[in-house]
């Protein structure tokens, strides 16, 4: 677009200029005339006013300015204009998943998804005052986890202990509920039945993939790091704005933990000779395999399934070495276990994570780990020893700001180089980039006044905005260098006539812009939204920075020829001393 503009500007516009006529002028109509005449007035006498005032108080000025920039990063410290990594549109999807204890049988779980349909049903029939016209379709699933990646959840293991409703809503822009009500609705109606393990409700997010509350601990001991996540899951429960807290580490099948006792070692047995026994005895054993035609046919010898099933291992009989029977209670200790169904490793270490969900509302990721770290979640892992780290959304948006700082410092670089080249000066440069931190103060300020969260799209237009800001003041300068070479009189007044002389094109070149994109800021639909926090960082920031260009960049001039005439004065001191040294 802005290579197009070029072409326009060099190529089509001055036909243009050329086929309007100088003699067309004189008939201009009584509103042109009038028009100019009051912008005339407005620009010379009110405007050129303030501008000397600023040029003036050119310390004060930019005193005002930096007052202005240390209050919008006030309001983003205080939590006034708090900050959301990814702030996705509305979703229609909603999942509801389950998960029973181990050893549930699938009745149970049946009872339990049974039980949701039921709580679906009555939480339509409430919202919509019993119209039922909420819910574009639902089904329910067996087996496994209605959403993609069952919610970071094993999927190993008995598959009859999990099960989900998918849930679609109809298009957020035909409904008046938005989907955190009715989820908050949903699992507050679903009654949780005896077995259940966990339960999750929750909607697809956009956006960096992770969840927005995650955290990671690490050790050796799966007991003491089951432990440590029951207790860690309580702490961060308490925090205002989770919800749906829950870790990884699930239990599975119970074991039978066999192992040999003195006086089966005495009889000759080890580890591995009565697990052999075991093993053939529960799944049989392999006794000859032989060619059929174009297959291999297997022989298994092997117990009447009804012996395995009601049979008690300590029962169960075992062949010494020397040829003898012998029961299995009698030459070694069954212990029952509870195991874990799945565990996960990181660089070689057991990890359980600890997810959630946080209401944007409420508070953000940052605001929700300074809060542990701060917190009961400091003190037990620091009491415990326990390693910890944050992961998800909080490890995506630390490598997102690292990657927006880099691109940020050469984009810098990038202006910096090209108005050194164009201005042929290294100074001169700086008072054009003065302005580009100032953009914050309208993206704070927009974004307090539309009710907002500053996101990741927000810093995105941050960055953008600085290229924007930059050309009013390459305006700005440009015609005051001019001014200044025609003007034999003190500099002060070419920079104040410079000033006076471009406050059409400034305006000009930041209202076409505000305008373009005020049809985005007040977009209605709801699959827009997470677009609003771009435009209102451009259009906000431009017309803050709009009016502190035309005031700020002559006075940041005129602090500039303070200093050359300071270091001018000072020259001479600098030679007397440097002479003396030598």
């Amino acid at each position: 677009v802005l290579l197009a503009s070029l072409i326009e500007c060099f190529l089509i516009l001055p036909a243009h200029l050329a086929h309007s006529g100088a003699d067309k002028d004189k008939g201009e109509g009584w509103f042109r005339r009038n028009f100019d005449k009051g912008f005339a007035y407005i620009r010379d006498k009110l405007f050129g006013y303030l501008v000397t005032k600023a040029y003036q108080f050119r310390y004060a000025t930019l005193a005002l300015a930096l007052g202005l920039l240390m209050t919008a990063f006030g309001m983003m410290s205080s939590g006034r204009v708090g900050f959301v990594f990814f702030s996705a549109p509305e979703a229609d999807n909603i999942y509801a998943n389950i998960t029973m204890t181990s050893g549930s049988t699938s009745s149970q779980t049946q009872l339990m998804l049974a039980e949701m349909e039921r709580a679906l049903i009555e939480v339509e029939a409430d919202l919509t005052n019993g119209r039922n016209d909420l819910i574009s379709f639902s089904y329910a699933v067996m087996g496994t986890h209605s959403s993609a990646g069952n919610d970071g959840q094993p999927t190993g293991g008995a598959s009859d202990i999990r099960a989900g409703l998918m849930i679609e809503l109809i298009t957020a822009d035909q409904r008046d509920v938005r989907v955190n009500e009715f989820i908050v609705a949903l699992r507050n109606e679903i009654q949780p039945l005896p077995g259940l393990e966990r339960l999750t409700v929750r909607a697809p997010e956009g956006g960096p993939p992770g969840r927005e509350l995650d955290i990671r601990i690490m050790g050796d001991d799966l007991e003491r790091l089951k432990a440590a996540s029951q207790e860690i899951i309580l702490i961060a429960a308490a925090v205002p704005g989770t919800s749906d807290i829950g870790d990884n580490l699930n239990y599975g099948a119970e074991e039978r933990i066999i192992r040999v006792s003195q006086q089966g070692r005495s009889l000759g047995f080890t580890a591995q000779s009565i697990g052999t026994q075991v093993r053939a005895a529960l799944d049989g054993a392999i006794v000859r395999r032989f060619p059929r035609g174009d297959e291999v046919v297997t022989v298994r010898l092997s117990r009447p399934a009804d012996e395995v099933a009601t049979d008690t291992l300590s029962s169960l009989r075992l062949i010494t070495p020397q040829g003898n029977y012998v029961s299995l209670g009698d030459v070694a200790t069954i212990e029952n276990r509870l195991g874990f169904s799945i565990v996960r490793r990181q660089d070689g270490f057991r990890e359980v994570a600890i997810q959630g969900e946080l209401d944007d509302d409420v508070i953000n990721t940052s605001q929700a780990r300074k809060a542990l770290e701060s917190g009961q979640f400091g003190d037990f892992v620091k009491d415990n020893n326990i390693r910890y780290r944050f992961d998800g959304r909080d490890q995506e948006q630390g490598e997102a700001f690292a990657d927006m700082a880099s691109g940020g410092v050469l984009a810098l670089l990038c202006i910096y180089a090209i108005l050194a080249w164009v201005f042929a000066s290294w100074t001169r440069p700086f008072a054009v980039m003065v302005m580009i931190p100032f953009g914050l103060i309208g993206a704070v300020v927009g974004h307090y006044a539309m009710g907002l969260n500053l996101n990741i799209l927000s810093l995105f237009a941050l960055i953008a905005l600085s290229g924007i800001v930059v050309n009013n003041s390459i305006i700005l300068v440009a015609t005051i260098e001019r001014r200044m070479e025609e003007f034999d009189g003190p500099p002060e007044q070419a920079i104040i006539q410079g000033t006076v002389d471009r406050l059409r094109p400034v305006l000009l070149t930041s209202m076409t812009t505000i305008g373009g994109l005020s049809t985005l800021m007040f977009e209605t639909s709801l699959q827009a939204q997470f677009l609003i926090p771009m435009a209102t960082t451009i259009v906000f920031g431009l017309a803050v920075t709009t009016s502190l260009v035309l005031f700020l960049v002559p006075a940041t001039l005129g602090i500039g020829q303070d200093l050359h005439r300071l270091g001018r004065l000072l020259s001479p001191v600098w030679k007397f001393f440097t002479f003396s040294a030598r």
